[in-house]
């Protein structure tokens, strides 16, 4: 049986572009049960809608998988359509779309056949299985969303992965990516991306939290395994840690960064990852610098105190500035998250916010506008009128942080954010003097600027509005 797992192409966001861990992931775990798997990323390989149904075509499938965020579910939708009209096969919803709304989702899009919420990889194998050997019973599959009839069934959640069946996994699958391509090998797998841990201790109201609250570590030993046959398969030289939350002040954060130190690999690495300003000490900071670190980033959301208690965030901008310092002070590149938009926000807040962000000048910024992601308290809140949100729509094709609007909030117009949103931007280059990141920072991102200009002027009812766009894309809605 031949799986073709797919991610489609992105309309303007072409300039952060990494394999999928979720993808790559379960086409490792499905070939190591026997499986033929093949991953189709068109934002990856910057295919053309065209160009990615041609490839799964050419492949002939025996079952279609698709990952979708929120912003993407619709296009997912309708790319499931084409695919079964043309091939007549089973396809597979996945992602934190369906696992924030396993149910509705398959009631929405009669094209999707299976959600698989959760982690992936089980519930995929145990399903194609089931499609090849009508075993095991579909009502069995936890994780697993079906049609019965005209019901619509949702099994019981599938128990995250341990520790130990993290370990287990094999490696994901980055072939697809690279080995056709010499020149990507050459150039892009220099950069690799993997976990170290899946899920997120903390609560913050506008995180869906798809790997859950629980941290599941892998063993250090199997972290550098993967590192060492990332350095000898695929030639990487830079990781980007994707954890949630990698820079823990912890022993066990501790023992992986010494031993990146013993086995001599800030000689030929160099790594990144995330940290949170309430667990920025000048030690673990020190002993990243010396273990290879080349860029951390940071979650800030708000300069005001209240607003961050608001979201749950349980950090202060005291802590925000102190760990801003220290990390500059180690003389690591430091990259920065904004959100406009929070309950209760005020100009005064926003205002806040915008100022912190040019004070603390961190190399680089992403401003969000806040978006009621499904699965997450704020879209609760917009549901029910709270924290002076109104829900505007339930098109899944505006959730999009940097372009279109889902809700609006009372005493700041949506124009009015975006204003704030490129006031931040400009104001981090100009007031401290940075003309030429400017110019870099807009060059970069000039094809969805060109998109967002071309929106603005020939705009349908449903196109989104002129928006500043990010650094790279945040990391709330994980893909796995």
């Amino acid at each position: 049986m031949k799986l073709a797992l797919i991610k489609l192409p992105s309309t303007y966001a072409d300039w952060y572009k990494r394999p999928l861990l979720g993808l790559a992931y379960i086409a490792a775990y499905a070939r190591n049960n026997g499986f033929e798997c093949r991953i189709f990323d068109a934002y990856f390989h910057s295919w053309s809608m065209q160009d990615l149904l041609n490839r799964v075509k050419a492949y002939k499938p025996d079952v279609i998988g698709l990952s979708a965020m929120t912003n993407e579910v619709n296009g997912a939708g309708e790319s499931a359509s084409w695919l079964k009209k043309e091939l007549n096969i089973p396809v597979i919803i996945g992602g934190c779309h369906v696992t924030a709304l396993p149910e509705r989702t398959l009631k929405e899009f009669p094209a999707f056949d299976y959600g698989v919420f959760g982690e992936g990889e089980k519930t995929t194998v145990e399903l194609l299985k089931y499609l090849q050997d009508k075993k095991p019973d579909l009502h069995s599959i936890k994780g697993l969303a079906f049609r019965d009839g005209d019901s619509t069934v949702v099994n019981e959640p599938r128990p995250f992965l341990s520790s130990e069946e993290l370990d287990a996994l094999p490696y994901p699958a980055f072939d697809d990516y690279y080995a056709d391509d010499p020149k990507a090998l050459a150039a892009r797998n220099a950069y690799y991306v993997m976990f170290s841990s899946r899920g997120c201790p903390y609560n913050c109201a506008f995180c869906m939290q798809v790997l859950g609250r629980k941290v599941r570590r892998r063993s250090p030993e199997n972290i550098l395994g993967e590192m060492e046959y990332a350095i000898e398969r695929w030639g990487a030289h830079s990781f980007d840690f994707a954890d949630e939350i990698f820079l823990f002040d912890r022993p066990e954060t501790r023992t992986i960064l010494q031993m990146f130190i013993d086995r001599g690999h800030p000689d030929r690495i160099k790594w990144s990852g995330l940290t949170r300003a309430n667990l920025v000490k000048p030690d673990i900071i020190a002993l990243a610098k010396k273990a290879g670190c080349h860029r951390l980033e940071m979650g800030v959301e708000s300069g005001d105190d209240e607003i961050l208690k608001a979201t749950n965030k349980k950090i202060t901008v005291k802590q925000v500035r102190e760990a801003v310092r220290i990390i500059k002070d180690a003389g690591i590149p430091l990259g920065t998250y904004y959100i406009l938009g929070h309950p209760n926000e005020t100009r005064q807040t926003v205002q806040k916010t915008v100022d912190l962000a040019a004070e603390l000048n961190t190399d680089t910024i992403a401003v969000g506008i806040m978006v009621p992601f499904p699965g997450t308290r704020i879209y609760d809140m917009a549901a029910n009128g709270e924290g002076g949100y109104r829900l505007l729509t339930e098109d899944w094709s505006h959730y999009d942080k940097y372009g279109a609007q889902a809700m609006e909030i009372e005493g700041l117009p949506h124009k009015e954010l975006l204003k704030w949103q490129k006031k931040a931007v400009l104001k981090l280059y100009i007031r401290n003097f940075r003309i030429l990141d400017c110019l870099k920072y807009f060059w970069k991102r000039r094809r969805a600027i060109y998109f967002l200009v071309k929106q603005r002027f020939g705009r349908g009812k449903n196109a989104a509005p002129d928006s500043a766009v990010p650094d790279k894309p945040e990391r709330e809605q994980q893909e796995i």
